[in-house]
């Protein structure tokens, strides 16, 4: 099953195609519908979904800034644009930032499920040219050469601000590429294995030594110490103060 994710800021929007889309026949799994962009790209904290389905204009952030925001740190999974206008300026900025379709919300129910079909036609395809689409390039040998290498890189890196930009100028390789080849072989996407790394290196932080929390942040990464405490809580179920304190009345 493909997992897929929604924000729609309209209420009886979201019930809709909650209702009237046949997720499972399409071999889809709604794994969360959000009001607004902010919600949507905070849950995708806890994992990067196959599909994204965005209303334009929404509040607090809208379906661009959601198209951005994959395009820059999961630019494999695919994002569907809903719009309730034939706007052909948002439709080519929301493509430039690799949204695969443009949905009218007046004929949402025939053409989001063609949208959805298109959408899981290029991740398969994704997925079976991973081997096969491997661009040569100087001083690599393989594609199991490049994972090690993008392994290595992250090993050395993920405390830093790292982006898909800097690894793929690191490694000489295509950004969209590295992307894809790292969810292929690691079964994680990119940047939900750099968060993993970071707390879990939060972790061992908090009980080895007396650093602030905002030292810990910073140390492994995080430049707001708020947002960390916020993505530690979601991770581990506790917040940096309560894992550490838990961790020292148990010892």
């Amino acid at each position: 099953m493909w997992t897929v994710m929604l924000a729609e800021d309209e209420s009886y929007m979201r019930e809709a195609l909650m209702q009237m889309i046949p997720w499972r026949e399409l071999g889809c799994n709604i794994t969360g519908i959000y009001p607004d962009g902010k919600a949507l790209i905070e849950a995708m904290e806890n994992g990067h979904p196959d599909i994204v389905i965005t209303d334009i204009r929404m509040p607090e952030m809208d379906g661009l800034e959601v198209c951005r925001y994959l395009y820059e740190r999961c630019p494999e999974a695919q994002v569907i644009i809903l719009s309730a206008y034939s706007d052909f300026s948002y439709a080519q900025q929301a493509l430039r930032y690799g949204a695969c379709e443009y949905v009218l919300k007046i004929d949402v129910l025939e053409e989001l499920p063609r949208a959805i079909g298109k959408a899981k036609d290029t991740l398969v395809l994704q997925n079976s040219n991973i081997q096969n689409d491997f661009p040569a390039q100087a001083g690599v040998g393989s594609v199991d050469a490049l994972y090690d290498k993008m392994v290595h890189h992250v090993a050395c890196n993920y405390r830093t601000n790292i982006t898909l930009t800097s690894i793929a100028e690191a490694l000489h390789a295509n950004p969209s590429y590295l992307s894809r080849l790292y969810k292929c072989y690691s079964g994680i996407n990119l940047f939900d294995d750099i968060l993993r790394r970071r707390i879990d290196k939060a972790k061992e932080c908090l009980l080895a030594s007396n650093w602030r929390i905002h030292e810990v942040a910073n140390y492994v990464g995080f430049d707001d110490p708020g947002y960390f405490s916020r993505v530690f809580k979601k991770k581990t179920g506790l917040s940096p103060k309560e894992f550490k304190h838990a961790r020292e009345s148990n010892a």
